[in-house]
């Protein structure tokens, strides 16, 4: 029975194989059309493709199905034969999450959502492990929301700052482990994508603060009064810029 089974799911994959015409990306013309969808024509003829395909681009290979010359359905793309991206088109255009993966097909790399050919909602990466790299957030291909980062170590988010209509707004902060026992973080504030407000770059050492720079930003340019410490050092300096110097 079982070998019954095997000869059957062969003969059907030979089957859905020679029903997929073959084509290579260089044979074919493509013409973005009023609606920003790529639509497939046959080089000599100028028809648009109607079937499924397999169509080779570089190093490669897409299956696709189309109708009137657009993908309309699954989408997969395969490199030396391992699965590197799939999606679905609607009308073509993307539709859903498309995810990629990393060489060897099986952990996803990353994971994006689309709206009628459009990033909308968060995009993620991930490390070969599995582990989460990065997340990002898109309203109609525009950032508009959070962005973090995060330690393929220790998993920890070390990064996070806000967009509101593709700038950057309010509070963003990052970390960073230096070595030797020293980690650095870097606290500034974005104001319609410039830098506006309280700026505080540190670094300590086991815990305990050994260096620091503060001052503020109006409008993308430093202001007011800026003071550096080297704490291990003893030493303190004060600068004035900008509006209020004196």
């Amino acid at each position: 029975m079982n070998r019954f089974i095997t000869i059957l799911l062969l003969v059907l994959s030979a089957a859905t194989a020679s029903a997929q015409k073959a084509a290579d990306w260089r044979d074919l013309l493509t013409i973005v059309d009023d609606n920003n969808r790529t639509v497939y024509y046959e080089r000599e003829s100028h028809k648009p493709l109607k079937g499924e395909y397999r169509i080779k681009r570089g190093l490669d290979i897409e299956f696709v199905k189309l109708k009137d010359g657009v993908i309309d359905g699954d989408y997969r793309r395969y490199r030396n034969g391992e699965l590197r991206e799939s999606g679905k088109y609607v009308k073509g255009k993307r539709e859903g999450d498309f995810t990629e993966y990393h060489s060897g097909g099986k952990t996803v790399r990353k994971t994006t959502p689309m709206k009628d050919g459009r990033i909308d909602g968060v995009v993620r990466t991930y490390f070969s492990d599995g582990s989460l790299d990065t997340e990002k957030t898109y309203r109609m291909s525009v950032e508009h929301g959070a962005e973090r980062r995060y330690d393929n170590a220790t998993h920890r988010q070390v990064f996070e700052t806000h967009y509101i209509d593709g700038k950057k707004e309010g509070e963003e902060w990052e970390t960073a482990d230096n070595g030797n026992g020293t980690q650095s973080r870097i606290v500034r504030h974005y104001a319609d994508g410039l830098l506006n407000g309280k700026y505080r770059n540190e670094l300590t050492r086991d815990g305990k603060l050994i260096y620091l720079i503060e001052g503020e930003y109006l409008g993308g340019e430093k202001t007011g009064q800026w003071i550096e410490h080297n704490y291990e050092a003893g030493t303190a300096s004060t600068s004035w810029l900008g509006e209020g110097g004196a």
